[in-house]
């Protein structure tokens, strides 16, 4: 059958109308989707908060928009995949280098946790964990994370393998029957965490005298189906960055617990990471965040 340059129009017209309304109409709220498990996920609350007030803050140039949590929470590989075709996920937060921030996506570089998520310290169940004063190589220690948290590969390549669980929850079950002695999490979240399991799991307890730190930025990465959503977290980042708020919100969130947690009173394990270049890793003197 022999098609007309009209009925050729006339028939890809519905589909580019389709793709057009979806994509541009001032009138429909801007879709944001990523993954939040509701409570399993408060330990994040200060990301969601800061995605909430960046959409917020950019409302007069880009319009209402409608947040769309997905109740799941897939591998890195998964989330990679995902946020690529840009259906289920279309904004993430990772460190460059890994698996989701070398998917198809748009890059954000601004560090959302101000190299927070490098200063590492363990969650522990004191019954098993050796003296401090003793450990003198983190190889001493048998150390736990998710299963392929991109971390994994940090650990690995610093001749560390971390033991793995396949859900956030099984890493404290794997901990109670002494099946490891440190769970390294990020400065951001380890005390909330330590709050939040506590009651479940009494013996919980965080390690006061030592530090993980390697080179960890954390920055938001939108698919690039969606290169309006990229512009409009830029631009907003840059209204909360000058505004203030982001430096109000960040230690809202946080300054309590770096307080408690002493980072520059303790004893420094640096790793390097295959994730960024190995040139000055290590090297620079720790600027511990406020």
């Amino acid at each position: 059958m022999k098609y007309t340059p009209l009925l050729m129009l006339a028939l890809l017209l519905p589909m580019q109308t389709m793709a057009i309304d979806e994509a541009v109409n001032p009138l429909a709220p801007m879709i944001v989707r990523y993954y939040d498990r509701g409570a399993k996920d408060a330990r994040h609350a200060y990301k969601f908060e800061l995605i909430a007030k960046i959409l917020d803050v950019t409302r007069a140039e880009f319009g209402d928009y409608q947040l769309v949590p997905f109740g799941e929470e897939p591998s890195a590989k998964r989330q990679a995949l995902l946020i690529s075709e840009g259906k289920i996920l279309n904004l993430l937060w990772a460190s460059p280098g890994t698996v989701i921030a070398r998917a198809d996506v748009i890059t954000v570089p601004v560090d959302i946790l101000r190299g927070l998520l490098g200063y590492r310290v363990c969650l522990i169940n004191p019954a098993n964990f050796p003296a401090s004063d003793k450990l003198h190589s983190l190889n001493q220690l048998q150390i736990a994370q998710g299963l392929n948290w991109a971390d994994v590969e940090i650990y690995k390549h610093n001749g560390i393998h971390p033991k793995q669980a396949p859900t956030f929850e099984a890493l404290f079950e794997m901990l109670a029957v002494k099946r490891y002695e440190c769970l390294p999490l990020g400065a951001d979240e380890v005390m909330y965490t330590w709050r939040d399991q506590k009651n479940k799991f009494p013996f919980l307890a965080v390690e006061p005298d030592l530090l993980i730190y390697y080179d960890y930025p954390i920055y938001l990465h939108i698919s690039k189906q969606f290169p309006a959503l990229a512009r409009r977290v830029e631009v907003g980042l840059q209204k909360l960055q000058r505004s203030g708020e982001f430096d109000r919100l960040f230690k809202q969130h946080h300054a309590a617990d770096i307080a408690q947690l002493h980072l520059n009173q303790r004893k420094i394990f640096c790793l390097k990471s295959p994730y960024l270049p190995e040139q000055g890793q290590c090297e620079k003197r720790l600027d511990f965040p406020q």
